[in-house]
This record gives C-alpha cells, structure tokens and sequence, in this order.
C-alpha cells in the first residue's frame, strides 16, 4: 500500500464489524456495516436517499444516481451560500455542497462519472440488507452528515479497542483490501468502488489486472 491509503488489517476489520453489530444504536451499526461492505464514499451514503435502494430476492441493491437534491443543511450562514438561507435547519444544502467550487444548485453530484454504479449486497451481508430496510422505511427521522458519518465510525473503532484512528474513508479501503483478498480483479474494484482508473484498484490486489 502507498499514499494515503490505510486500510484496517483482516484482524482489526473482523473486531470492527463485530463491534457494529453490538452497538446500541442502529444508525451507528447501519453506518459502520455499510462502509466497509460496500465501499461508499463518505459524501455518498450522507446523500444517500430511500430511491437509492432496491429490494432483490438475493439482498439489496444500492443504486447511485449522478446527482441528489442535498437537503442536510447545518452550521451558520456563511461563503458559499448565495441565496443566505437559515443552514442551521434541514433542507438546506451541506457544507460540502454548498461550498463546493462547482455548485451551481442545491444538488450534490458524484465525484466522477465513474461513480455512478450499482453496488449488489448479498444475502450474506443480511444484517446489512435488514438495517437498509429499516433506514429506508425511517428515512424522514435519520438524516446523516459528513461529521456525524465518521463521529460513528470513530467510536465503534474505540468500542472495538482499535488502537487507531479509523475514518470512513479508511473503511472504503478496508471494502476494496477485502475484495482483493477474495480473489476480485482490479476491474471489479474499481467499477464497484466508482473508481476512475485501474490505478488505485491495482493497490489492493496481487495480481493487477
């Protein structure tokens, strides 16, 4: 591995996802469970919307579209956001969004077109696939930030006795370490992982084709 990439170990991603699905709280379990089994940028399962999801007879079936109506707005008023809405209630832009160089709306988009993909989870990830299932029925209740993503993550980490931080951009790469360990070629990791080149999946496989 080069760069930034920091992946947890199979022995620390094993203890994580134990102690995901111990915690109390289900969004937590929901946040920890789907990062590291699907690969998710941090900005995608914050905009994540109910629309996304797709019930199969094999799992579930998450579906990201090129752009999403961004309505996670909090913090004060500040650069960036043009129209000096009240950023401090939901239905307002994020942060991210809407100090995003690009923005020309209140919508977030995919961070290339490589990222608009079709992520399968199995049956073997049922917890995952019954956790989704609950989220998309409560959707309405249980909006999601870029903070409150790796707040969670962080502390099922210390739950665990990890001693190190974890972000969800670690567990992205734990997702794609995971998939090279299972035989799955750099094509597979960089269409599942919404990748742009075959260069940052060949990192996580030994054979890189």
């Amino acid at each position: 591995m080069t760069g930034k990439l920091n992946p947890l170990t199979s022995t620390q991603s094993q203890i994580f996802e134990t102690t995901a699905e111990d915690a109390d709280e289900p969004i937590r379990r929901l946040v920890g469970l789907c990062l590291l089994h699907t690969g998710l940028r941090t900005g995608e399962i914050v905009h994540m919307r109910p629309g996304w999801l797709i019930a199969d007879n094999e799992g579930m079936i998450i579906e990201i579209p090129p752009e999403e109506e961004c309505i996670g707005g909090v913090g004060p008023i500040g650069p960036g956001n043009k129209g000096r809405q009240n950023l401090n209630d939901r239905g307002e832009p994020c942060t991210k969004c809407r100090h995003s160089p690009n923005r020309e709306d209140n919508k977030w988009k995919v961070k290339t077109p490589a990222a608009i993909r079709i992520i399968n989870i199995d049956s073997a990830q049922q917890s995952l696939v019954d956790l989704l299932d609950w989220w998309q029925q409560g959707f309405d209740c249980l909006p999601l930030s870029h903070r409150g993503v790796n707040y969670h993550v962080q502390q099922i980490a210390e739950e665990a006795g990890l001693d190190r931080k974890v972000t969800a951009q670690n567990l992205r790469h734990t997702h794609a370490r995971m998939l090279g360990q299972k035989g799955m070629t750099a094509t597979h990791i960089m269409a599942r992982l919404g990748y742009s080149s075959l260069g940052p999946a060949q990192q996580f496989v030994s054979d890189p084709k």
